[in-house]
């Protein structure tokens, strides 16, 4: 007989209800806990790709290379994060968080990784070179990627004291993001202007491409933990 049934079969009514609710609690905690350490990793990944962009800017190619390759160690450390958590999501239960929103929160700090190594990889694939100008935009965009992962760690960290500034807390996401936006803006229209070749056009809008679309999936995760919150709140 399985742990639910005997607990049903030993209990009744209002007991069984709140047996459920507490189990399916703790079984949350553990997976936050564990999206908590996910997180962190996905900051350490986005400092790392601006260790690359800033080694880049500083004609410092060697640093540079290693920077890439730790990585590219760093996101598979995430990826196998990842499988972890939802491994846990697949296998218990939840109150009052769904399975649903943590499957999208998770999935989205997993994207993070992912577009910045990316970013990282097409840095290091082919060594070129820009004017001082494009390397500051550069540098500056990639800072503000990490404002923005920064603070949506802060976020997560928020929801556990109180889901309701979580909430308000995730606005600020959206605004870094905007400011990330502006940056592609600037520097696909300077691209536009620049008599460069082929190659090293085709690489730079590859790696502005992706630090904006880690900024969009930055934004996407506080959008999902604003839809936590208003479930958490309603059923509260």
């Amino acid at each position: 007989m399985g742990v639910w049934s005997r607990i049903k079969d030993s209990m009744t009514g209002a007991g069984v209800e709140g047996t459920v609710r507490d189990l399916g609690k703790a079984s949350e905690q553990r997976t936050l806990d564990q999206v908590l350490e996910m997180v962190d990793l996905v900051v350490a990944i986005t400092e790392k790709l601006h260790d690359v962009v800033k080694f880049y800017c500083a004609d410092a190619y060697e640093a540079m290379d290693k920077a890439a390759g730790e990585l590219d160690a760093m996101e598979s450390s995430c990826d196998n994060m990842r499988r972890d958590i939802l491994g846990s999501l697949y296998s218990s239960g939840f109150f009052p968080i769904s399975r649903v929103d943590l499957l999208r929160l998770v999935n989205g700090l997993d994207h993070i990784a992912n577009y910045a190594t990316g970013a990282g990889d097409r840095i290091a694939m082919r060594r070129f070179e820009l004017p001082p100008e494009l390397n500051q935009l550069l540098e500056e965009m990639s800072e503000t990627d990490l404002k923005a992962v920064r603070m949506l760690r802060d976020v997560i960290l928020k929801m556990q004291p109180s889901m309701r500034d979580a909430m308000e807390a995730s606005e600020e996401v959206d605004r870094i993001e905007g400011e990330v936006d502006d940056y592609y803006v600037k520097i696909y229209a300077i691209l536009f202007e620049m008599d460069i070749d082929f190659k090293t056009f085709h690489q730079l809008k590859a790696i502005i491409e992706r630090l904006e679309e880690l900024a969009d999936q930055a934004a996407y995760c506080a959008e999902t933990i604003r839809l936590i919150a208003i479930r958490h709140l309603e059923i509260s």
